[in-house]
């Protein structure tokens, strides 16, 4: 499992079978949902008929919040190839969607091309994001 940061959001890659698969609720979060869960599923089944098998799939994975849950339950959760992703990006409306959007191209080209620009995005945003945490730490 590869870890990537989107602005303040961490995101699992799920590599299965050379494909990229992302939870649907850490899409969610990225796109700043309050309730990830919730917001994907309906914009996901108000827009099926837009998904082929290859954007989107439900996998059994373990919980990502055990602590809220069982501690290592296993639950089947809907994920997005990088190209369902994107789709999903296009129906969301929050003001992270168009930035999101352009993040998921960036890396399907990335992967495409296999260069190493999405390492250095990931060092990038990891970076970001841990002095985002200190500041957030230091402003109590």
């Amino acid at each position: 499992m590869e870890k990537m940061a989107f602005e303040n959001t961490d995101i699992e890659f799920l590599r299965i079978d050379n494909q990229i698969w992302v939870r649907g609720t850490q899409i969610g979060d990225a796109l700043d949902y309050e309730n990830s869960y919730k917001a994907m599923s309906k914009l996901y089944e108000r827009n099926k008929d837009e998904f082929t098998e290859s954007m989107t799939t439900l996998m059994k994975l373990p919980d990502l919040h055990p602590q809220i849950g069982g501690a290592g339950q296993i639950r089947e959760v809907r994920v997005f190839s990088l190209r369902g992703a994107h789709l999903i990006a296009m129906f969301a409306r929050t003001e992270k969607a168009k930035a999101f959007r352009r993040w998921v191209l960036d890396l399907l080209e990335d992967f495409h091309n296999g260069t190493e620009n999405a390492k250095l995005r990931y060092i990038k945003a990891q970076k970001e994001l841990e002095q985002a945490k200190q500041q957030a730490s230091s402003c109590g």
